[in-house]
């Protein structure tokens, strides 16, 4: 048994073939991938990578298995899938998915095919299936992943928090394990955890408010994403040697591109973009880059938008006491509100060079309008 001390969890103990899937060059790539991309550059706390957070989802999934009772077998599958549920996320991790996913799948697709080929299957063949490891979080016990009261949402809100600073991703996680059980394929929620997962999804809410779409982490984040698509433009990155860069090494190659490397090299210094307008509505994709484009050639400067992502709205059910479930949106008048309120405040930021905002708002309050 492998002991390992984690800030969040305690003393944090690993299985041999859990210690030796850690120790794959794969998962020692999350050392150098940050759980929060850019956010770093807002929150100078905030360089907690995917290796710790991979480790604090296998030790709060191992306890959701403790208690819901399911087998020692499936218990160990579900802490290797936990495990690795991360390993296939590139550099910059989900705003570096943004631009890569097109080219080479979603980290999840990614983790797959590393789970199922090379060195994790080597070492999971010896004890279990590599496919069925790699495919458990879309199965029913992925739910112990992967739900909205899961582990990893439960770790990375905590970790989120505690490496920010911030103080509102408070989530009371040993009460929440306790209160889960399975039933008829779902993870379900206890009627006397309600008040905790309630705390939860306030939790959520007041992190993406005030850390994951941050204005400047967003502007950071668009600006980084601009000189990924205008590296692979040019010739400078390749996609898929993409997927083995930790982030450092990421900047570095944006930073050699011809034309992205003008917005790697202010990132770098942190000479970030400034807000010069925003709207109360989010454009489809292909809008947006019209937009851009109109903006750019209007003002005669660069002009980026952000269009922020709506998460989706919250499956939880609650069990009855006569065995059924029902979703908490209906029994907690504080999910509902959070949900319309998560709408509320979502808008799309236009961004440019603090010397030209000026200009910038004022043709984009003209097209707006």
């Amino acid at each position: 048994m492998i002991r390992i001390r984690d800030p969040l969890h305690g003393t944090v103990q690993l299985s041999q073939l859990e210690a030796r899937l850690l120790d794959s060059s794969q998962m020692q790539r999350l050392r150098g991938i940050r759980q929060l991309a850019m956010a770093y550059l807002v929150y100078p706390g905030a360089n907690h990578t995917r290796f710790e957070h991979s480790i604090g989802t296998l030790a709060l999934a191992g306890r959701i298995c403790r208690e819901i009772g399911i087998s020692e077998d499936e218990a160990q599958q579900v802490r290797a899938a936990a495990l690795l549920h991360d390993v296939g996320h590139t550099a910059f991790s989900h705003e570096g998915e943004a631009v890569l996913s097109g080219k080479i799948g979603s980290h999840e697709e990614v983790g797959e095919r590393m789970i199922m080929h090379g060195e994790l299957s080597d070492i999971l063949s010896e004890n279990h299936s590599p496919e069925k490891i790699a495919r458990l979080p879309h199965a029913r016990m992925g739910e112990i992943i992967s739900s909205d009261i899961g582990a990893d949402r439960m770790d990375y809100l905590l970790r989120d928090s505690h490496y920010t600073g911030v103080a509102y991703g408070a989530v009371d996680s040993e009460w929440l394990c306790s209160s889960l059980a399975f039933s008829d394929g779902r993870l379900l929620l206890a009627e006397r955890g309600l008040p905790a997962a309630e705390s939860l999804l306030v939790a959520r809410f007041t992190m993406f408010s005030t850390v994951y779409l941050h204005k400047t982490v967003r502007i950071a984040s668009r600006m980084l994403q601009q000189a990924m698509s205008l590296a692979i433009g040019d010739g400078t990155l390749d996609p898929r040697a993409a997927i083995g860069l930790s982030d450092a090494q990421m900047l570095d190659a944006l930073q050699r591109s011809r034309q992205g490397g003008k917005y790697a090299n202010r990132l770098a210094l942190r000479h970030l973009f400034k807000k010069a307008h925003s709207f109360p509505f989010l454009p489809p994709a292909a809008s947006a880059k019209k937009l851009e484009r109109e903006l750019s050639d209007a003002c005669g400067c660069d002009v980026l938008l952000d269009v922020p992502r709506l998460s989706a709205q919250t499956q939880i059910k609650m069990r009855l006491e006569d065995g059924g479930a029902i979703p908490l949106q209906k029994v907690s008048e504080l999910v509902r509100s959070i949900s319309r309120m998560q709408k509320s405040r979502l808008d799309t930021l236009v961004i440019c060079e603090g010397k030209n905002a000026k200009k910038v708002a004022r043709e984009a309050k003209r097209i707006s309008h």
